[in-house]
């Protein structure tokens, strides 16, 4: 059923699919609030953060956060004033967006098959799956780092954040710490930073030793400490950068 459809049903329909949309939503890394939040903006055209918490049932004091939230996701867009008015970007645009991005991680997993017994011995890739436990993992690859830390993807406002003290210090013991990373994302003092677009994962690259590749909502992540697979995922990244 699409969104258009919602306004042929009458209150308790429109729950139940307002329900099931936000559970699909979830499922692709929204959190609830931005489910809720993102739902009741395509249901009223458009609206102020005063406006959507009421509509999307969210705290009025979460709104401002939880919009910004879907900037920079780019599913919203906003028109400036006081206060700002929120509208939604169209779903077809975002589920085209999302089956490109899908299309472009897969293409680039391909070149990668076969590399576990390239040299006929088993190769290690972990799973980690979670944002809370991927985010602990990139914050320990920091805290091990010795001589180089490479940090790329295209949206790390929260692995910055939440790893600015770690970064810090390992500036601090004279890592070498590069960021690769979209347009006006903030990042840290003394590091070095690199600007681009269209990238499709995130990936964390320290000593030549470990390596992180995690889907942009840090939902799950393949981690290895395997010299041989680190080294071909480096020289994997530096050609497709």
């Amino acid at each position: 059923m699409s969104f258009a459809d919602i306004f042929m049903l009458d209150e308790g329909e429109i729950n139940v699919e307002k329900e099931e949309i936000i559970s699909l939503l979830k499922r692709i890394g929204l959190t609830d609030y931005e489910s809720r939040a993102y739902i009741g903006l395509v249901m009223r055209s458009h609206g102020t953060a005063e406006n959507i918490a009421n509509v999307a049932d969210i705290p009025r004091t979460s709104a401002y956060k939880v919009l910004e939230s879907l900037l920079q996701r780019e599913m919203v867009i906003s028109q400036g004033g006081r206060p700002a008015v929120y509208y939604p970007v169209p779903p077809r645009e975002i589920k085209e967006k999302l089956l490109a991005d899908a299309e472009r991680a897969f293409e680039k997993l391909e070149r990668l098959q076969g590399v576990l017994s390239e040299r006929g011995v088993p190769q290690l890739i972990y799973t980690i799956v979670g944002r809370e436990r991927i985010l602990s993992k990139v914050g320990d690859m920091i805290d091990t780092a010795k001589s180089s830390l490479l940090i790329s993807g295209p949206s790390l406002r929260d692995v910055l954040q939440d790893s600015a003290g770690r970064i810090s210090n390992a500036v601090k013991r004279g890592v070498t710490v590069k960021v690769v990373t979209e347009p006006n994302t903030k990042v840290p003092d003394d590091v070095e930073v690199v600007r681009k677009q269209d990238m499709v994962a995130i990936d964390v690259l320290v000593d030549s030793e470990q390596a992180l590749l995690s889907s942009p909502d840090l939902s799950i992540c393949g981690y290895t400490d395997n010299p041989f697979l680190v080294t071909h995922f480096e020289y994997f990244l530096d050609i497709t950068g």
